[in-house]
């Protein structure tokens, strides 16, 4: 009976050995914010027939420099916010329909817009409603380059504008 409880004794100090360990580590866990933000640049000719759009852009996960110093050490990436914002144009315009894309090659996060009046200032809601964020945060923890696109119709021609896509991360790391 005695030798049970030593046995006993001893695997419970095991296990907070092992879990204060843990805690521990988690205690060295260190958090910065990394924002990614790319221009999609939109020329729209003034054709008669077609005012439809295409564009994209690159992002490298490891171009923000916190993120680079902690490359093998990082634990997640969480999503704050994702916005679109129009930050120029060359006249006004009514975004028809339009989707904004982020993607690598086996996730893809999709937002759609209609009717959507386009000046300077404008900004698109990127939300998580289809659960978008966690694909995004899902797209970085590959930390593979992912691309940002947008597709579309506008009201009419002969117009160029400019959307700045902001990407604003909150990352874990652990430098142990």
């Amino acid at each position: 009976m005695k030798s049970l409880r030593f046995l006993l004794g001893g695997i419970l100090f095991t296990a907070f050995i092992f879990s204060g360990c843990n805690k521990a580590k988690e205690a060295l866990d260190v958090t910065f914010n990394a924002n990614y933000k790319t221009n999609l640049n939109v020329d729209v000719p003034a054709v008669a027939r077609s005012v439809t759009f295409s564009e994209s852009e690159t992002i490298d996960p490891a171009s923000d420099p916190e993120v680079s110093k902690y490359w093998d050490k990082i634990k997640k990436f969480e999503v704050q916010e994702i916005t679109g914002s129009i930050i120029s144009i060359s006249k006004n315009v009514t975004l028809v329909s339009a989707t904004l894309s982020v993607f690598n090659e086996t996730k893809n996060a999709q937002w759609t817009f209609t009717n959507v009046p386009l000046a300077v200032g404008t900004t698109l809601t990127l939300d998580n409603s289809n659960g978008q964020w966690d694909t995004v945060a899902q797209i970085l923890q590959d930390k593979k380059v992912f691309t940002v696109s947008v597709n579309g119709e506008v009201s009419e021609g002969d117009v160029s504008f400019t959307i700045l896509v902001t990407i604003k991360t909150k990352v874990t790391a652990n430098p142990l």
